[in-house]
């Protein structure tokens, strides 16, 4: 049995665009970037290699992998809300300044 170098694959992808998101502090970046080149470190070396799809540790791997993936997925979710929420932020103040601008008066 081979392993799901695919997810595996996707999952460092995710990881490498997590390490450029401004959104997050430098040092999670960082982390991010380090698990990155980690993971395609191990796609390279778990293309050749078979595996008792029944071990425990093969199963294992395989779990961790998904449940990892859907973890990934649901960050990189929130960090994509985080996101639209500030550029609504963003948004809000351009038009209370146009209302301001127009608004007349303002009594003290």
């Amino acid at each position: 049995m081979v392993f799901d170098t695919q997810t595996l694959s996707r999952l460092a992808e995710r990881c490498l665009e997590l390490s450029m998101a401004g959104a997050l502090p430098p040092e999670t970046r960082a982390q991010y970037y380090a698990h990155a080149k980690r993971l395609r470190e191990l796609v390279m070396q778990l293309l050749s290699a078979r595996f008792d799809a029944n071990s425990s540790e093969f199963k294992q791997a395989t779990d961790a992998m998904h449940d990892t993936n859907h973890a990934l997925a649901e960050a990189a979710e929130d960090l994509n809300k985080i996101t639209q929420a500030v550029g609504r932020l963003t948004a809000l103040a351009g038009y209370l300044d146009k209302a301001l601008g127009v608004a007349g008066r303002v009594l003290s």
